[in-house]
């Protein structure tokens, strides 16, 4: 690319709305434009909705607003995002600085008086090229109002000021003060004056609002009745629309990055049907086919914006001819149309250290730190275990990853998050759906890799430990062959003189009695650290001599047979606990089965108290001292391990429990009992079996009856509810 391309207009704006200059390749939304423009010409106020990404935005900058000026209709364009100064001010000083304000009426000026969005649209002119205009206060984004840190007496304010220009009402500030006058019988006062601020503002109104807080306007509805009576959906693009979306931009005239290019049948055709779904093409072959052809027609904007841009970076990069023509070679098929939505993800991940620094000035030291950190704050808080989108509050999302605003704030730059205020908090959420499978995919390779790495890591200390313990038990074995090397070397030189025979005879006699109880206590050290398998060895290398055996038995009194059935019987308790129980349990429990990990946990926890019972102790002692078959640090240590992983699991079914919930009485207090009902039985599979974890689970709820019971109960509620 060269660096004049680089700094040139494209013909598709990506993720960003279309602008008022890039109406010339604004396509698509044709229709749309003309009804929306005679419902405005038609109408004092109209509000335009429709969901978030579908492209409200660049439909009023793009293609309603350069339709208006050719009907002599200025558009001014507000947002309520200021929230530094009132609403009511920061909406006046937007008016008086836009360019189509021509000049400014002084009939009839109150002074000291504040002065009112309806007095201020009486008294400011718009023209448009010289001649005179009538003004359209579109107000885009128009849940800011309510989203945003305004304070309410800010938001009353300004509710009331655009109730009295909607409703076609002088302000009752404005028409007391002209009572009082005239009651004073102010000569300032002439009929000219009382006829002009009689006669109402002209103008039009357009709020745009996302359908999830469409319910806002109807809230409002009192002090504007008719807010809703004009209203238009803007729907999603279909097949027809999306297509000239797609090819008009690239044929265009003007000054571009890209040369003027189009694109071939069979690689437009393939464009649609990935933009409108597999799912949508599935059920044309099963289902009822209008259904299907409905929702094949649906394609976000979206995603169509991201492939566009796209194929046209590749060929400005590529350097191709004027005319060229766009096959599916270009883009890699359907395989290069997939990666490039699921790249859009990793892109932006990757580009979120610089978009950091530009925004604050300061400098990311450990970029794969930061990028990761952004990975796993979206991945883990705000997805749900079954690949749901849900929100979460800044307070969890900073405390939990450790993490500022200023952090949050640059995902939500990026487009990877949607910030919103609700009840005095702002939440953050994933922006958009089409990123919800390259989030999960994302989550799920990262999740598969850190347990490969925490499994290699157990491993890898496994196998040192055991390393380890083969080193002392080959070292002991080593001092047992030097000391049995030593014996025979004094034996042979007690046969020099029977005086010294019988001297050594002794002396060796008694060396080899104390060697062998030595081994039998090497053997009690190594099954001492659990390490069963090398004592059942040692053990085993005393009774394969049968005079070892029977010296220990004097000695002693212990038989060596009978020391290795226990050192078995411990082993068998051992595998259990460990493997078949605590293993198992922090599998489930990393694969979010907590309520089968706690199970495992507890059978683990009932198995040490046999182990403990087994592990009793072999002597004391002169020094009154008590050697035990076990070491008892080790069971102790298992005793805490079980312990802390039966509160971890515990704690873990009481966050889940909670948390759905929350969402089911939600949904229940909705009306959605499907949702209600599923939810409910999701957390009827992290109910514990303890009576004990059950009565605690009641308690952290708060609960007047046991959680199964209050489960079985809003199961039969959630089913009442489905059948009415």
């Amino acid at each position: 690319m060269t660096p004049a391309a680089a700094n040139m207009p494209r013909r598709y704006p990506g993720l960003k709305p279309f602008e008022r200059e890039q109406s010339p390749v604004f396509y698509g939304r044709g229709e749309d434009v003309q009804r929306f423009t005679n419902l405005v010409l038609r109408e004092r106020l109209v509000v335009l909705f429709a969901k978030s990404g579908i492209g409200k935005t660049s439909l009023l900058q793009a293609g309603v607003a350069p339709e208006l000026e050719r009907h002599g209709f200025a558009p001014v364009f507000i947002r309520a995002d200021n929230t530094r100064s009132t609403l009511v001010t920061s909406i006046g000083n937007r008016l008086n600085q836009d360019p189509a304000v021509g000049s400014r009426i002084t009939t009839g000026e109150m002074q000291g008086d504040r002065e009112t969005l309806w007095e201020r649209m009486k008294r400011l002119q718009f023209d448009l090229d010289g001649l005179p205009a009538t003004p359209v206060l579109v107000f885009d984004q128009f849940e800011e109002v309510f989203t945003l840190g305004h304070s309410e007496t800010s938001r009353r304010r300004f509710l009331g000021e655009l109730a009295d220009l909607t409703n076609e009402s002088m302000p009752e500030t404005i028409r007391a003060a002209l009572m009082e006058r005239l009651q004073r019988q102010d000569k300032s006062l002439t009929a000219t004056i009382i006829q002009w601020w009689e006669k109402q503002p002209d103008l039009r109104i357009v709020i745009s609002i996302r359908s999830d807080f469409l319910h806002l306007l109807d809230e409002i509805s009192p002090l504007i009745p008719n807010i809703l009576r004009n209203r238009y959906q803007l729907q999603p693009l279909n097949r027809r629309q999306a297509q000239a979306a797609i090819e008009e931009p690239a044929r265009s005239e003007g000054a571009y990055a890209s040369p003027k290019f189009t694109y071939q049948d069979d690689a437009l055709q393939e464009m649609l049907d990935f933009l409108a779904g597999q799912e949508a093409r599935d059920e044309a072959d099963d289902g009822d086919a209008s259904l299907s052809l409905r929702k094949q027609e649906e394609i976000e904007s979206f995603n169509l914006q991201i492939l566009c841009q796209y194929i046209e970076e590749k060929i400005i990069n590529e350097n191709l001819p004027t005319g060229f023509s766009v096959t599916p070679a270009l883009y890699a098929g359907l395989e290069g149309l997939e990666h490039e939505i699921r790249n859009f993800y990793r892109r932006q991940l990757q580009g979120l250290p610089e978009v950091f620094t530009r925004r604050t000035a300061k400098p990311v030291e450990d970029r794969e730190a930061f990028i990761y950190t952004a990975q796993c704050l979206i991945e883990e808080s705000l997805v749900t275990p079954i690949g749901r989108r849900c929100s979460m509050v800044d307070d969890f999302l900073t405390a939990t990853w450790n993490v500022d605003h200023e952090f949050l704030d640059t995902l939500v730059d990026t487009r990877l998050l949607r910030k919103e205020l609700r009840l005095d908090d702002y939440y953050y959420e994933i922006s958009h759906d089409t990123l919800l499978p390259p989030i999960l995919e994302s989550r799920d390779e990262r999740r598969r890799r850190e347990k490969a790495d925490q499994e290699k890591a157990e491993l890898q200390e496994r196998l040192a430990e055991e390393a380890r313990q083969r080193e002392a038990i080959q070292a002991e074995l080593k001092a047992m062959q030097e000391r049995r090397r030593l014996a025979r070397r004094v034996a042979l030189f007690s046969l020099t003189t029977v005086f010294l025979m019988i001297v050594f005879g002794i002396w060796f006699s008694y060396n080899w009695v104390q060697s062998v109880k030595k081994e039998l206590e090497q053997a009690d050290y190594i099954v001492s650290g659990e390490a069963f398998q090398a004592g059942r060895e040692a053990y085993q290398l005393i009774a394969d001599k049968p005079v070892k055996v029977l010296v220990l038995r004097k000695m002693t009194g212990r038989s060596v047979q009978e020391e290795m059935e226990k050192v078995q019987g411990l082993q068998i308790l051992y595998d259990s606990i460990v493997t078949e129980n605590m293993m198992k349990g922090d599998s489930l429990f990393f694969s979010d089965k907590f309520s089968e990990a706690l199970t495992k946990y507890h059978r683990a926890y009932r198995l040490m108290d046999n182990y403990t019972q087994r592990n009793g102790y072999i002597r004391i002692t002169e020094a009154q001292d008590t050697i035990w078959r076990i070491n008892r640090s080790h069971i102790k240590s298992r005793y805490d391990d079980l312990y802390q992983r039966r509160v971890f699991s515990l704690n873990a079914i009481i966050s889940q429990f909670k948390l759905k919930q929350r969402a089911a009485e939600e949904f229940a207090e909705a009306g959605v009992w499907g949702q209600a009902l599923r939810i409910f039985r999701e957390m009827e599979t992290l109910l514990p079996e303890n009576p004990d974890d059950q009565e605690r689970l009641r308690e952290e709820m708060h609960l007047h009856q046991g959680v199964v019971e209050y489960v079985e109960a809003e199961i039969r509620r959630c089913r009442s509810g489905l059948r009415r």
